[in-house]
């Protein structure tokens, strides 16, 4: 049957893909601003490899989450321990937990408390799309750019500024599982003031977390951001807040039989807030620096039978400084970090220090695009290091642009990795040596049909060394792992007339854990896939999704396999009027029964119809 599935699906994805040609004068696919190097820069240019996600892009597929939303992303592998809010891991180009760096609005975001330095899981399911205007996902080696818990890669997610007029917009859906979500926002702009206010919530019974459970694990959260911008000459202050809370329920883990199972009154409950200011001044038509400070807070708390309280606190300091001397740009500066635990297992009030220089230069001439750059890192218990990047694109005029890019990059122990405690018992290891990497891709991108086609094919491969992992039969934490990943990222996108959007994207992946010669768990080798959007003008929009996620092994030693699976999301949205949107979708359409962890239910059949009003 899920061969049907797939079958039918791609044969009607293909179908639309060569018939529309032949219908009207293309509309071409308009160039997107990213930042892939600390600087605004058209994407047909940079070097990086590069996935820009726009919130009107994630509407029309009726996307509601940034992890569904990072789930079609080419190289980006997403696992859930459970549906509704269950813990979630970006595992880019094959690296691990936190190797890749997630960032709001350009500043790290990620839980000091938790046992890896970069990790988001137990946040990252309850951040929905309705603050963010893009997501930028930039892949490869970053850490000259962004510091050190960029191994792999760049997340960053950029919320809405006020633009124009004042608007007004309320929302509300409902659906399956007692699920409802609704919200408002109110947005606009003055001479010299943007401002932008949103907010969100969801409330859902649920499903169990565990599979074989009847019971169903409830899930809640509410979401507030809000950014004010002030601009005065060549001056332009402003800050952004960002503040999470979100319940649910959970289930236990029997270490008798190493199976989930029923837990009873086991629930999370967990808080983020991110607070950034900055300062920008353009000192000369060439000289442009920026000044910025953040706070970010999380906070979890577990009840019985696995009681715990856990507090992170991470502050932020960068000064930037960029100068332009046509055909080149230079970028340098300075960024601080204090990482702190207030409560946790072992590790109250311990905390990190690191400072680093960094500094980047560009040049753009005649179709070349190459920067180069390095980033001197010094660390409380991990010391000096230096980590290095160099990166180059060149687009003949036949619209062929070939890019690759190299880079090396580190990851020093985190608090808990040195300091933790598990019931009395130390399982911290003050001796762990920082996790090394290096890495390279090179790809070629495409254009066909004058610009109505793009594709791009892109290589990469990666090597982790002094991996830190928690060695069983030491009961602490140790350097004791080594990994090399490869693997190759295609995309396809086109828009051949004005009423249609196709795209489709596949990765395959060689992920092995060089110690045990072991796959590494929860990686597939195949992941794709492909979507179809109608656009019937201002009148309705209409968007099919398929995704394939391949088989893959639960854990690190090969014994648990997970079996591959095909879901289907459809989404349509119809325009009555200019102030009034109505929508319907459907996720997981066939109700395909999967696991993306071991014992732990994905996401079953749901469907949700709600209405949006905007003045």
């Amino acid at each position: 049957m899920k061969q049907k599935f797939m079958l039918w699906f791609m044969v009607l994805w293909c179908f639309f893909c060569f018939s529309a040609f032949a219908q009207e004068e293309p509309v071409k696919i308009k160039e997107i601003v990213v930042t892939a190097s600390r600087v605004e820069e058209p994407a047909s240019e940079v070097a990086s490899a590069t996935t820009v996600l726009t919130s009107k892009e994630l509407k029309e597929k009726g996307i509601t989450n940034v992890v569904d939303a990072l789930r079609e992303v080419p190289g980006v592998q997403i696992v859930q321990t459970g549906a509704f809010g269950g813990l979630t891991t970006p595992f880019v180009r094959g690296g691990g937990n936190g190797q890749a760096l997630v960032m709001i609005d350009g500043v790290p975001v990620w839980d000091p408390a938790a046992p890896a330095v970069g990790d988001l899981t137990a946040f990252l399911p309850h951040l929905p799309i309705e603050q963010i205007d893009r997501i930028e996902i930039v892949r490869g080696p970053q850490s000259v750019l962004y510091g050190p818990t960029a191994m792999t890669g760049v997340i960053n997610i950029i919320t809405k500024k006020g633009k124009g007029k004042p608007k007004i917009r309320v929302f509300s859906e409902g659906g399956s599982y007692s699920s409802f979500r609704e919200g408002a926002e109110f947005l606009g702009e003055t001479k010299h003031l943007k401002y932008n206010l949103n907010y969100m919530r969801l409330d859902s019974s649920g499903i169990s977390k565990a599979t074989g459970f009847p019971e169903r694990d409830g899930y809640r959260f509410h979401n507030f951001s809000g950014n004010v911008e002030g601009k005065i000459g060549k001056i332009k202050i402003g800050t952004s807040v960002n503040y999470n809370s979100a319940a649910k329920d959970l289930d236990g883990w029997d270490f008798a039989t190493s199976t989930t199972t029923d837990a009873l009154g086991y629930k999370e409950e967990s808080d983020l807030v991110s607070v950034k200011s900055y300062f920008e001044h353009e000192i000369l038509p060439s000289w442009r620096q920026k000044l910025v400070f953040s706070y970010t807070n999380t906070d979890r708390d577990y009840t019985k039978p696995y009681e715990g309280h856990y507090d992170g606190r991470l502050y932020y300091i960068s000064w930037q400084n960029n100068l332009e001397f046509e055909p080149f740009t230079f970028i340098t500066g300075v960024d601080y970090q204090r990482e702190t635990a207030a409560e946790g297992s072992g590790i109250e009030g311990k905390n990190f220090d690191h400072i680093s220089w960094f500094g980047e230069g560009i040049l753009r001439w005649k179709g070349l695009y190459f920067s180069s750059g390095i980033r001197y890192y010094h660390h409380e218990t991990a010391g000096d290091k230096v980590t290095c990047r160099i990166a180059s694109a060149y687009i003949f005029p036949t619209k062929t642009k070939i890019h690759a890019s190299y880079g090396t990059g580190f990851r020093a122990p985190s608090l808990y990795q040195i300091h933790a405690e598990f019931y009395g018992m130390k399982i911290g290891n003050p001796d762990l040596k920082p996790e090394k990497s290096e890495g390279y891709d090179v790809g070629v991108t495409q254009g066909f049909f004058d610009g109505k086609i793009e594709a791009d094919i892109t290589y990469f491969s990666n090597w982790f060394d002094n991996l830190i992992i928690y060695d069983l039969e030491e009961w602490k934490y140790q350097n004791v792992a080594t990994a090399h990943t490869e693997g190759i990222e295609f995309t396809l996108n086109t828009r051949p007339v004005s009423w249609l959007r196709l795209s489709a994207n596949y990765t395959w992946l060689n992920a092995i854990d060089t110690t045990n010669n072991t796959w590494l768990p929860r990686r597939p080798m195949h992941k794709g896939s492909g979507t179809i959007v109608f656009l019937f003008k201002d009148k309705a929009d209409f968007g099919l999704t398929g995704t394939y996620f391949g088989k893959r092994f639960n854990s690190q030693n090969n014994k648990d396999s997970l079996g591959g699976y095909f879901t289907v999301n459809l989404s349509a949205r119809y325009y009555p009027t200019s102030y009034l949107t109505l929508n319907l979708r459907f996720q997981n359409l066939f109700d395909r029964e999967y696991e993306e962890v071991k014992g732990y239910n994905g996401l079953p059949f749901m469907a949700f119809l709600g209405a949006e009003l905007k003045w």
